[in-house]
């Protein structure tokens, strides 16, 4: 699934009176994600159409965007409310029963994510499995917000994260992130953790970084170095803010703090 397949799979079938062209539809999807970066209208038509590819470079600005149901109500507003059924076949999806609007929004708003979240640019397809599974949650949980419910209640975090860098194989870059507390609750005694895989080969000093107390409203920025340590290779260094008992305060939300690597041996 490129994006240029998940675009096509949908513009045809939109409202006509909301999304007039291919150039609104670019413009309303990447506002829903998160950013809304200069593309010419040219370069828009070429990324719904699927002749100009969904670059690193793009997704970065989307990256670590509360963007679950911004994407969400994007797409409920988008497909005419007579063209469900039609989106559901294009993306192969059975029906028996009457197609759920809701359920398919929630799997496109998903689609959407695992493309912006990854390095490729073809991922897996998702929207089957997970209009099945929102279609057969219960009403409260149709929204896959729920997915990335916060560990307490009333928090939240944004992130202003571009953390995509091309390095040199044995070189290093220090990355700050700028994180603002947007929820309505104090965080004390949490910390920033390298949630470092066996196959991640830059190395993060620190790899844990302590978190000030901040209170609902205030930012703070906080910094490591990543060493390349030789290694060739396209990384995706996942960290996640814990609390004081080691738990992920923001499960299921890998990309907020996910810094890219693109390390190459000498590099130009």
């Amino acid at each position: 699934m490129k994006l240029g397949d998940l675009c096509s799979g949908v513009y045809s079938s939109r409202n006509k009176n909301k999304i007039k062209n291919q150039e609104d539809f670019i413009t309303e999807l990447f506002t829903a994600a998160g950013a809304t970066p200069y593309i010419s209208p040219t370069y828009k038509k070429q990324l719904l159409s699927g002749r100009k590819p969904f670059t690193d470079s793009l997704k970065a600005q989307l990256r670590g965007k509360d963007n679950q149901q911004s994407l969400e109500n994007f797409f409920m507003n988008c497909i005419a409310d007579d063209k469900v059924s039609d989106v559901l076949l294009k993306f192969g999806v059975p029906e028996k029963e009457q197609a759920n609007k809701k359920a398919l929004s929630v799997a496109l708003a998903l689609q959407m994510k695992a493309l912006i979240d990854s390095d490729e640019e073809d991922v897996d397809n998702i929207i089957i499995s997970s209009y099945q599974m929102a279609k057969s949650s219960p009403d409260e949980q149709k929204s896959s917000t729920s997915l990335f419910k916060p560990l307490y209640q009333g928090d939240e975090v944004y992130v202003n994260n571009s953390g995509n860098y091309k390095i040199d194989s044995h070189g290093t870059v220090t990355h700050t992130w700028s994180i603002v507390n947007a929820g309505k609750i104090m965080w004390s005694g949490r910390k920033l953790v390298y949630r470092r895989g066996s196959k991640d080969r830059p190395e993060a000093n620190p790899d844990k970084i302590d978190i000030p107390d901040v209170s609902p409203g205030e930012s703070i920025k906080i910094a490591t170095t990543f060493d390349g340590r030789g290694f060739d290779g396209i990384y995706r260094c996942i960290w996640e803010m814990q609390d004081s008992d080691g738990a992920n305060c923001f499960p299921n939300r890998d990309s907020l703090f996910c810094v890219t690597i693109d390390a190459k041996f000498r590099r130009r």
